[in-house]
């Protein structure tokens, strides 16, 4: 309860600030509001007591201004300005009680340069701290150098004034200083015991990162001999199956199951190959290395791969790009992306036209594969144009081309192209990948 009051005309300054230093700050600067509006009052009493009007009067004047300074910070006045509002008042209260009222300093006066100086470095920081420290001792250097006698002693308070005020006085200074220490103090143990805290917080988390660590180390040991192991135990029979059943198709063209048999196999095989590559890229490759690359040689070779799947389907490959193009990439990468186009554009088609085609822009170079099928589904389509790498969660398409555009889609971040998927005209649909130069 006690705390609550001594506590109400900052809380709005506490309500609005986070940190544990500045807290300490704006409770320091309450409590000692409420200890000098008690002890001003308590001066006021006992200066006319013992009738020693000037002092009474002036204790009368800062019991005014403590009050408007209360609740100015009860409105919410800025705390950091209040700390210099306090600084200048007690600048005040030194060279009044020097040059205009008492003619001397004394012991309550000295006190006060200490409490200036703790509360502003303390209040404000270093820079403010030596600043404050230095006007306050300025006017005692001054009235030395302006040859005021100084005398054997130094008394305790002003001038006329009895025990009781000088006593509260000391008490009222000394008070002050043990409120700044104690919840300044208060405020770097609990700092410090956060920091202990988290520290604690932050081994434990490391003892985790590092079990996680060794945990996928241990799974990319794995992962790469499962790689081997796919390429050597799956791969190779897949080959042979493939090989195998095509010799039988070629053989045996009127038995329509063999012939789907050969065209399965086909397209496992090379489906399982481009999947093997690009995972033995990602998991051996630090980077992606360019080299320059003759694009009608690359089309050539991937046309060469499909071209009994396309007379089976009927379809005709047509390389519309020129000898002599030439696009500095990654050719395995490149390679799996046009194999999986064609792948595509294949499936879908059937006594149709797969061309590859190529335009030359200022910035750009673009590398195009048609087809005249009956065209991509349109959420596909938009897929491939967004920088989404999830598939479309529903239609029969997404069930089609997923696996397959979705390795084009991760390889063309790596290589840094762009997919673009467009209908082409009259029917069929157009990818281009976007080099830029």
């Amino acid at each position: 309860m006690i705390r609550t009051f001594l506590e109400w005309p900052v809380r709005k300054q506490l309500k609005d600030e986070p940190t544990i230093l500045n807290r300490a700050r704006i409770k320091v600067l309450s409590y000692a509001l409420h200890l000098k509006i008690l002890t001003t009052a308590l001066l006021l009493i006992f200066y006319i007591l013992e009738n020693y009007q000037l002092q009474a009067i002036r204790s009368g004047i800062l019991l005014g201004i403590i009050l408007i300074y209360y609740v100015a910070i009860s409105t919410g006045y800025q705390w950091r300005k209040a700390v210099h509002a306090a600084m200048l008042i007690y600048l005040v209260i030194i060279g009044t009680n020097l040059y205009f009222f008492q003619n001397g300093f004394d012991l309550v006066t000295l006190q006060y340069v200490v409490i200036i100086s703790v509360a502003a470095f303390y209040g404000l920081g270093n820079r403010w701290g030596i600043i404050y420290s230095t006007i306050a001792i300025v006017p005692f250097i001054l009235f030395v150098l302006l040859g005021h006698h100084l005398g054997a002693y130094i008394s305790w308070g002003p001038e006329g004034s009895g025990r009781i005020t000088i006593s509260i006085l000391m008490f009222q200074n000394f008070t002050m200083l043990v409120l700044i220490n104690y919840f300044f103090f208060s405020s770097f143990y609990d700092t410090i015991s956060d920091l202990d805290a988290r520290t604690g917080e932050l081994r434990h988390s490391l003892v985790n990162l590092e079990e996680s660590r060794r945990k996928l180390e241990t799974e990319y040991v794995h992962q790469k001999h499962l790689i081997a192991s796919i390429s050597h135990d799956i791969k190779s029979p897949l080959r042979f199956l493939m090989t195998t059943t095509g010799r039988l198709a070629r053989n045996h063209p009127d038995l329509s199951t063999v012939r789907a048999i050969s065209q399965s196999s086909y397209r496992l095989y090379h489906f399982m190959k481009n999947l093997l590559e690009y995972t033995e890229f990602r998991y051996k490759n630090a980077g992606v290395q360019f080299t320059y690359l003759d694009v009608n040689e690359m089309v050539a070779q991937k046309f060469a791969i499909f071209i009994q799947d396309a007379e089976v389907n009927a379809n005709r490959f047509v390389n519309a790009v020129p000898p002599g193009v030439i696009v500095k990439n990654n050719q395995q990468l490149v390679g799996i992306i046009l194999h999986n186009l064609i792948d595509n554009a294949n499936k879908a088609t059937n006594g149709g036209t797969i061309s590859v085609t190529h335009e030359d822009h200022r910035g750009e170079l673009h590398l195009i594969v048609n087809d005249t099928g009956p065209g991509m589904d349109a959420s596909v389509r938009d897929w491939i144009n967004s920088d989404s790498r999830e598939l479309p969660g529903s239609g029969n398409a997404a069930q089609n081309f997923g696996m397959g555009l979705l390795i084009v889609k991760e390889i063309s971040t790596l290589i840094r192209a762009r997919l673009l998927a467009e209908p082409n005209s009259p029917t069929g649909t157009s990818v281009h990948i976007i080099f830029a130069k």
